[in-house]
Formats: structure tokens, sequence, C-alpha cells
């Protein structure tokens, strides 16, 4: 009796421990597949990055959130992923903020304003710094019913031509590609003219002489086969920065617990470094494979690119001016003077 006794108070005891687990426990939350609409092609190094972000976030959540992406405009052209993920369409997107200027002016800056960076790791420090130091960039999201989790990076994009250019007094009346609102002005200063194009319509667009002459990295005309339409490349940077986010719906976000939104931060800061990291990798390996498909290297006269930059408008104090007449005036000076105090170190 004694033995059924220790039995049957054992029995209760560590049903009783179950039972009062079960009400501390955090509840398991059901999985959920999130789609990401991507404007990039699957073999660049955004994608790389993206892929190794989605299957942390997988692994980190214990399969609770899972990522789909859709690369190229599978399920949206570039400039109508902002609207598909405001709709719902999708959860998440990868895309850059130029191509919606009027409804993402903050963003847009460092994504456009050309000859204003001259590495790589300054893009990336000065994105992690202004979505830490200046709230305004959140508020300017929330508007729009997403929130940037992390930003990607891009090698210099250099002049890369179809024919030889000797200097700036050959770009006259070239037609150059651009986009945004800043491009087109630094294009018009080289007595050039500006022709605004996507991703997908670059080689097209070289290949029928739409355009003269394309601002590209050199590991993105590997990637996009431009190499195939332009063999000459010069090495005056016209744009250097970040390139394109991956942002996330508000509701969806808000929705998950902060146990995941804290995951989901984590490894979104340390995508932007690996990100970083491959980036850089990925120019080096590029210049080799560019050779040897018979791409030549050209250096762009030094006197040329003082006088490029020096008859270019002052894109920062354009910046701040018409952010100040928009209301955003405090912001727009914020962001200048944590970019000039990046790119300075």
């Amino acid at each position: 009796m004694r033995i059924f006794s220790n039995v049957t108070a054992a029995t209760i005891a560590a049903t009783l421990l179950s039972v009062s687990m079960l009400a501390i426990s955090p509840p398991a939350h059901a999985e959920v597949t999130l789609k990401m609409s991507s404007q990039w092609n699957e073999n660049t190094v955004a994608a790389e990055a993206d892929r190794w972000w989605a299957s942390e976030i997988e692994r980190r959540t214990a399969g609770q959130i899972k990522v789909k992406i859709f690369y190229a405009g599978a399920l949206a052209k570039p400039n109508e992923n902002l609207a598909l993920i405001r709709s719902g369409g999708v959860e998440l997107v990868n895309m850059s903020a130029s191509y919606f200027g009027a409804d993402l002016p903050l963003f847009t800056a460092p994504n456009s304003i050309p000859m204003a960076m001259a590495e790589v790791p300054q893009a990336s420090h000065l994105m992690r710094r202004l979505m830490a130091e200046v709230p305004a960039l959140d508020d300017e999201a929330k508007r729009n019913g997403v929130k940037a989790l992390f930003f990607h990076n891009l090698n210099p994009y250099v002049l890369v031509c179809k024919n030889p250019v000797n200097g700036l007094a050959d770009l006259k009346s070239k037609k150059i590609r651009t986009w945004g609102s800043d491009m087109p002005k630094m294009v018009q200063a080289a007595g050039a003219v500006p022709v605004t194009l996507g991703l997908a319509e670059l080689y097209e667009g070289l290949s029928r002489n739409t355009v003269d002459c394309i601002p590209f990295s050199v590991d993105l005309m590997v990637n996009y086969k431009i190499f195939e339409v332009a063999k000459h490349v010069y090495d005056v940077t016209l744009w250097l920065g970040p390139t394109s986010g991956v942002w996330i719906n508000r509701a969806t976000w808000d929705a998950l617990p902060p146990a995941q939104q804290m995951i989901v931060n984590a490894v979104s800061e340390e995508a932007a470094l690996k990100d970083r990291d491959l980036t850089i990798a990925a120019a080096g390996a590029a210049v080799e494979k560019l050779k040897a498909a018979g791409v030549q290297f050209h250096a762009f006269p030094q006197a040329d690119k003082n006088a490029w930059k020096a008859a270019n408008p002052d894109f920062f104090a354009a910046f701040v001016e018409v952010q100040s007449k928009a209301g955003r005036g405090d912001a727009a000076q914020a962001m200048v003077r944590i970019w000039k105090e990046v790119v300075s170190k």
C-alpha cells in the first residue's frame, strides 16, 4: 500500500508539474510563409544575401517563419513593388527607394545622390546610422505601410560605354542611363543626355542604341551580361551608395510576436554586413571575368573627373531645400550631417 501511495503521489506531482509548465510556457506560434518580390536577378550578390537571410530566419525561428523569394520582377516590376506590398499582395519586397521618390523622399536620397561616396563600407555604415539616428525615416516608412529591415550594397557604379570615350568632351550629347531626379542632373552637367531605364532594360537599351553608356558596377556587368554589348569601362565613379532594401509590410511586422521580431532584426543586422562583404569580394572576381570576355578598362582623366564633379549642382543643399519646404528640413539636415561624417572618416 505504501508503494502504491508513493507511486500515486509521484504521478500526481508529475501531472501538476506538467500542467504548471504548460501554463507558463510561451504558446507555439503557427508557421507562416512570407512572400518576397525582389527586383534582382537570382545570381546577384543581393539575392545571395537574401537567401542567407531567409534561411537564417527559418532556422532561428525553428521553422515558424519561412520566406519564399520571387526574383527579377516575377511578381511585379521594380516600380510596382511599393504598391504591391502596401496592398498586402506580398509581405516582403526587395526594392530601391529611388523608384518611389514622391513616397519615400528621405530614403531616396542615399539611393540617388551621385558622386557623394567613395567606398562600399561607407554606404553600409551610412544606412545603419541613418536608420538608428533619424526617426523620420521610420516615420516615412510607416506612412507607406512598410518597415525597412536592412539595405543592400553595390560596388561603385562606373562609366560603362559601348564605344571608347577619351574624356568629358566625348560625353557631349551621349545618351546615358539614369534614375531618380539627381542622376539626370549629373549627366546633364557633363553635357550628356539622361535616359531613364530600369535594370531589366539595360541590355536591350545598349544593344539598340537607346543609350550609349550606363553607370554600372563590374559585378552587375557579369550578372546582367552587359559585357556582351558594352566593352569599355572607365574608372570614374558616377554613383556609390546603398541600394535596395528589404522591407516588410507594417501590419505583418506588427503581427509578429516580439521574440520573432527580435530574431528578424538580429538576422537583418547580420545580413547587411554579410551583403557588404559579399559585394566587395564580387568586384575582384568580376574584373577577371570581364577581362577574359574582352572588356577594356580605361583611366578617365583626373582633370575631367574634377571638372565633372565641380559642374554638378550642390545635391545636398538641394535635398535640404526641397525637404524643408515639405516640413522635413530637420531630418534632411541630420541626414546630410551624418553622411558627411561617414565619408570624412
